[in-house]
């Protein structure tokens, strides 16, 4: 009974992880929504990135060994726990970069960290994705999911920093800062729906499962004698 009881508790982690995981998603975009409100609280403009690394972390390893997206494989785990990792230390050298007069007085181990911050992100992101979908721990064709949101995030970004290098005529203007909120949206509702999908999936872990019929049982065993 004490077997039966631990494995309860380890199998109802995952939707719990799940859960929570989509819940932390979910909370740090109302944060980045209500950012002007959240000026006004002490380390209420970290508080957003700090949930969203949290969430990571969650999806990666699961609560009570139970509920990791990636199934805790080297690979696929590891990259979600250094990406995490890594926007939290983006976190703490945002302030070094932002409180330089210029680049040019800003230290090169931050100016390096500035500009190999994106790729290393999207490399990083990259390979959990493709973990996550590839392992299928999450259901088909939920496991996509990522690799979707990734997709349409990476696709408005390159096509802002295209357009920003053609050239700064007034109508590129006008079209890079309306490419730039497409971005922002871009990356509010990916995350939105990444939110939602484990959200959702986690529900449908918590309902019971409906009996198996008996008669299929019967028949398979007079196929098999």
């Amino acid at each position: 009974m004490a077997d039966i009881g631990v494995f309860a508790r380890t199998t109802n982690s995952a939707p719990r992880a799940w859960f929570l995981g989509g819940t932390l998603f979910l909370v740090s975009i109302v944060i980045v929504v209500a950012q002007p409100a959240m000026a006004v609280v002490p380390g209420g403009g970290a508080l957003s990135p700090v949930l969203f690394s949290a969430a990571l972390l969650i999806f990666a390893f699961g609560i009570r060994g139970a509920g990791s997206v990636t199934a805790r494989r080297p690979l696929g785990t590891a990259a979600l726990t250094v990406l995490a990792v890594w926007l939290l230390l983006d976190l703490a050298l945002a302030g070094v970069v932002t409180s330089s007069i210029s680049f040019d007085t800003a230290p090169t181990a931050v100016l390096a960290f500035a500009y190999a911050n994106v790729f290393v992100q999207f490399l990083l992101a990259l390979i959990a994705v493709m973990q996550i979908g590839r392992l299928g721990v999450v259901p088909s064709p939920w496991n996509w999911v990522p690799a979707w949101a990734l997709a349409a995030i990476s696709a408005s970004w390159l096509l802002t920093q295209v357009l920003g290098a053609l050239g700064t005529t007034q109508g590129a203007i006008v079209l890079s800062n309306a490419l730039m909120s497409l971005e922002s949206l871009t990356r509010t509702g990916g995350t939105v729906l990444l939110a939602v999908v484990a959200i959702v999936l986690a529900d449908r872990m918590n309902r019971p499962q409906p009996p198996a019929d008996p008669s299929i049982n019967e028949k398979e065993r007079g196929s098999g004698s």
